[in-house]
């Protein structure tokens, strides 16, 4: 047990102490850059609303995941969605990007996608090698140097541009794993357990229906399943209840209306299912420590104007000026 009494310990980055993340944080560094102060090993950890995206250029390693092992050599591409625990062992010298995206940001990007080959290329923890002479390999090393370069250079529209980036990258990414046979997961240890596939089925399903406030008994009835098998399921792979993936579901629809929309707060409860506008508010403030009103006062613009959708990366620590990211 940790320190505060949960099972498995929660980061924002890894090693940082647990936060909540801002709807658009995004952040990218070289696997160096933290593994070498953590002896190049992550222990089970999981991330509230953060998902992993990385390129590994050099070495290899292991992710683990629902006591699942992929082993991995460069290059190789690696996903770990948010709330999915995970861990990793890097072999010394290992080289390559990190980045990081809160579910807020990358849901933005998955909402400009029609494809749904493309939305679901990152939806599930994997670690894939790489065939060094795919002609898509290069593009893919393109997406994540121009992510870092757009991250660190500040220039006007940034958050746009790295939200291009992302989707190039979702759609390199994609045509990387359809010319890779699945079949050859088969004996290699690569193959996906039956909680993270019986997760990936859920995932849609709240999406869909989280605004009808569906009880756990209703999502495992949908999926064939009790709701016991499902709770387990969800444990093991996220750490998290079914019903909380499908609170922190609705905490992120109304977070985003609080931030990007001028509707009110029984407006926003309504559209997520609460007829009482004070439960809505208790509900809200349970979860993240402020009401929605003081939740929305800390994320308008100084003109009291909600911050546009290309604006800059909220909650990065970053400013007009160029501070500094979170390393």
């Amino acid at each position: 047990m940790t320190a505060n009494g949960e099972p498995i310990p929660r980061y924002w980055l890894y090693g940082e102490p647990h936060a909540v993340p801002e709807l658009r944080f995004v952040h990218i560094e070289t696997i160096p850059e933290r593994m070498r102060l953590h002896n190049w090993e992550v222990q089970p950890h999981r991330h509230d609303g953060l998902s992993h995206t990385l390129l590994v250029t050099e070495g290899g390693g292991r992710l683990t995941v629902d006591a699942t092992d992929w082993v991995f050599r460069a290059p190789a591409l690696i996903a770990v969605p948010a709330q999915v625990v995970h861990g990793f062992r890097f072999d010394p010298g290992t080289d390559g990007q990190v980045l990081t995206l809160s579910e807020g940001f990358l849901g933005g990007v998955l909402a400009a996608i029609h494809e749904a080959e493309l939305r679901a290329a990152l939806a599930l923890p994997f670690a894939r090698d790489l065939d060094p002479a795919a002609p898509d390999r290069p593009a893919l090393e393109r997406a994540f140097a121009a992510i870092a370069e757009e991250f660190r250079a500040h220039h006007l529209g940034r958050a746009s541009a790295i939200a291009a980036h992302v989707t190039l990258m979702l759609v390199t990414a994609a045509r990387l794993i359809a010319a890779e046979t699945i079949a050859a997961a088969g004996g290699s240890g690569r193959g996906r357990s039956p909680d993270v596939r019986l997760l990936a089925r859920l995932r849609p399903l709240i999406d869909e229906r989280f605004r009808e406030h569906w009880p756990v008994e209703r999502y495992a009835g949908a999926l064939g399943v009790t709701a016991g098998r499902l709770n387990a399921a969800c444990r093991r792979v996220t750490g998290r209840s079914t019903l909380q993936l499908v609170h922190a579901r609705v905490m992120l629809e109304a977070k985003r209306s609080l931030t990007y929309t001028g509707l009110g707060m029984a407006e926003i409860g309504y559209a997520l299912g609460f007829e009482d506008p004070a439960y809505f508010s208790r509900f809200f403030a349970k979860r993240d420590g402020r009401s929605p009103h003081a939740f929305r006062r800390a994320h308008l613009a100084d003109d009291g104007s909600a911050p546009p959708p290309g604006g800059s990366l909220d909650g990065n620590g970053l400013d007009p000026d160029g501070a500094s990211s979170p390393q």
